[in-house]
């Protein structure tokens, strides 16, 4: 997984952990690369299996599943995962930007405390009642006088 995507899931999981109902369980699930053949195997052994999506949530009989993609694209067992887990009565989503999660929820019917909409909306009006940035004016060196690395080789800089 690489950096874009740990930034990402991180905001998804901020974002759920504020708009997801009191009462719904949620959780990330962290089962990437295991690093060597020694790992590999201890996993295989537990009955890890390839596929399993990123993300958990589950209210009220409902379970949906997501998988967080930042631009790949699924994988072979993600996708017979996806076909399991659907086939099973899941909902099962794949998210590549903040709306999709809210999207994902709405469609397994779970309702959100708080949605992006909502959120820019309200960061919008923040910004509205703001006063307006001044910039600051660039700083003019005085006519004639030399720059620090000037002043070094010319001997003039003396701290």
């Amino acid at each position: 997984m690489n950096h874009s995507e740990w930034r990402d899931q991180r905001g998804y999981h901020a974002f759920l952990s504020k708009a997801l109902p009191a009462d719904a369980y949620h959780s990330a699930i962290d089962v990437g690369s295991a690093g060597n053949a020694q790992a590999g195997a201890l996993r295989k052994a537990r009955g890890v299996r390839a596929g399993l999506p990123d993300y958990l949530i589950v209210y009220r009989n409902v379970t949906l599943w997501i998988e967080f993609k930042h631009r790949a694209q699924l994988s072979l067992a993600q996708q017979l995962t996806r076909d399991a887990l659907t086939a099973n009565g899941h909902h099962w989503a794949l998210a590549r930007c903040p709306e999709d999660v809210e999207t994902a929820c709405r469609l397994a019917g779970i309702p959100l405390r708080a949605t992006f909409s909502a959120i820019h909306a309200r960061i919008a009006e923040q910004n509205e009642r703001l006063p307006a940035k001044r910039k600051r004016a660039p700083r003019r060196k005085a006519a004639g006088s030399p720059s620090v690395a000037a002043a070094h080789r010319l001997g003039l800089w003396n701290p």
